[in-house]
């Protein structure tokens, strides 16, 4: 069995353009939150449980402001870990399946 080494080069356009698609799906996830009620009624369960509770005395949260700030903070990050993990696994499907160097199917057995 052989292995692949990553023959690719990252270029700065390719950074650029990877960032642009993770902040713009971040962003659809957050719509998708405000505007789409079962998202919304999702994240509100979530915000109930006794972790989120716990959040807010770990930080001292007391006001309502402060609260919808760690449920905001809660949103963002969560959306951007989302996001993040459907790039990774778009990239490496990507270079799984769409390489012209894939020797995956040509291995003799």
């Amino acid at each position: 069995m052989k292995t692949r080494l990553a023959s690719q080069t990252i270029t700065p356009l390719g950074t650029i353009l990877r960032t642009l698609a993770l902040v713009s799906l971040t962003i659809i996830l957050l719509s998708l939150i405000r505007f789409w009620s079962p998202a919304g009624h999702l994240v509100q369960q979530i915000v109930a449980t006794g972790f989120w509770q716990t959040l807010y005395r770990i930080f001292h949260v007391n006001s309502a402001l402060g609260k919808e700030q760690v449920i905001l903070f809660g949103m963002v990050f969560g959306c951007f870990i989302i996001a993040l993990c459907a790039q990774l696994i778009f990239l490496a499907l990507k270079s799984h399946f769409w390489t012209k160097n894939s020797t995956c199917h040509n291995e003799p057995r």
